[in-house]
């Protein structure tokens, strides 16, 4: 029995400390960090992370700590991590152009990003993805620079357009899928294969290719089923108007973000989908807001709530109260508050958190500090009794 209980003892023993090793950070302002590892002729590992992302934390306990990965990191690459809204970090951020957390950026001694990880997952992925890092060729970098030396081939447009994928880079995947799928033979885009890729890949609607799909929507039906056809053109307009909406908050890309819009303006008059009108909607109100034009920005949403069967009214008119309340001058705060008064009257709970929230915005917004703290305590207590329900709760928009 004594020489069980030891025998169980040295496994415990065994298994606690099998895995010992993590990846060790180097400390230091990021001009001499990049210094000292160009001295090293090593590629920097950036760990761009926050202090409230889960998913960082998850990654810096269960992956950082496993053997295999502490012992590739701490053998080959030079290791800094930095809190991207704390010192250094937001000029880093914007510097990289560090969109989620965690991300994960490659490093050469002459601060040019070789490769790109976006988000966690296991060690065993950790590693193969960040072994790319030392064959650049095969990144998202590497084979940009091919692509645009002219290789538009599958191989390489395919291997390109999943590389930015996986570094969550929606737009630039838009602009290579463009030019990749516009430079094939129309016919060709009905093939199996390439509808295949189009659904993966192309999600800009101002492409050639794109147009001539969905004036075959009904051949491609047909084909791969109407359904699935229509749900790929309604989300990738959907999920296109914001990157409008998006382009000009950040006043980005504004060429591109036009001729997107125009391109579904075009494509809806032309063929409507189920989505057209709160899509026309969101693109009107976007141009409006970004021409300051106020007073037909609130015309719009009248309208909207005016029109008993406006598809998604409750989500457009929550958007557009808080662009309001965003953007607009305070003479128009009571306007955003009268149409949460209007949606109140028929509110789900979801909505219902949405208009509290709404609330405490404008409040804070007039300067009533103690009215907008006593609505936010409101909106968490709805937020509890959703919880309660089993009930999805809308994320909390920021002041």
């Amino acid at each position: 029995m004594k020489k069980l209980l030891t025998g169980i003892a040295c496994i415990l023993a065994l298994s606690t400390s099998a895995q010992d090793r993590e990846i060790t950070f180097k400390e230091g302002d990021w001009k001499t960090q990049l210094a000292a590892a160009k001295k090293e002729n090593k590629i920097i590992f950036f760990d761009a992370y926050t202090s409230w992302c889960g998913p960082c934390k998850m990654m810096a306990k269960d992956v950082f700590t496993k053997n295999e990965v502490a012992d590739l990191f701490n053998g080959t690459f030079y290791n800094v991590k930095y809190d991207m809204e704390k010192g250094e970090g937001p000029a880093l951020k914007d510097k990289y152009d560090v969109k989620a957390y965690p991300t994960y950026l490659f490093i050469n001694g002459e601060g040019e990003v070789v490769h790109k990880i976006v988000g966690s997952m296991s060690a065993k992925e950790f590693i193969t993805e960040s072994n790319k890092a030392l064959k650049p060729e095969s990144t998202a970098f590497g084979l940009a620079k091919k692509f645009n030396a002219g290789d538009h081939s599958e191989a390489t447009a395919v291997a390109y357009l999943e590389a930015l994928e996986k570094a969550y880079e929606s737009d630039k995947m838009g602009s290579v899928a463009k030019i990749y799928f516009d430079g094939l033979p129309k016919a060709s885009l009905l093939e199996a294969r390439k509808w295949e890729l189009v659904q993966k890949y192309l999600n800009n609607p101002s492409s050639q290719a794109f147009a001539y799909l969905y004036a075959n929507k009904a051949e491609l039906g047909k084909k791969y089923g109407a359904d699935k056809v229509n749900m790929y053109f309604e989300n990738t307009m959907n999920m296109s108007v914001y990157s409008v909406k998006r382009a000009y908050e950040k006043k980005d890309n504004l060429n591109e973000a036009k001729e997107i819009a125009a391109a579904i303006r075009k494509l809806q008059a032309a063929k409507p989908t189920k989505g057209s009108a709160f899509m026309l909607a969101q693109l009107d109100l976007i141009a409006f807001a970004a021409a300051n034009q106020w007073d037909k920005f609130t015309a719009k949403i009248d309208a909207v709530l005016a029109d008993a069967g406006f598809p998604r009214k409750d989500q457009l008119v929550v958007t557009a109260a808080n662009d309001v309340v965003t953007a607009a001058p305070a003479k128009y705060y009571p306007v955003a508050e009268k149409w949460a008064n209007e949606l109140q009257k028929t509110a789900g709970d979801f909505t219902n958190i949405q208009l509290t929230d709404l609330r405490k915005r404008i409040l804070k917004k007039q300067g009533k500090t103690a009215e907008a703290e006593a609505m936010a305590a409101k909106a968490m207590e709805l937020r509890k009794e959703a919880g309660k329900k089993g009930q999805m709760t809308p994320p909390m928009m920021k002041d």
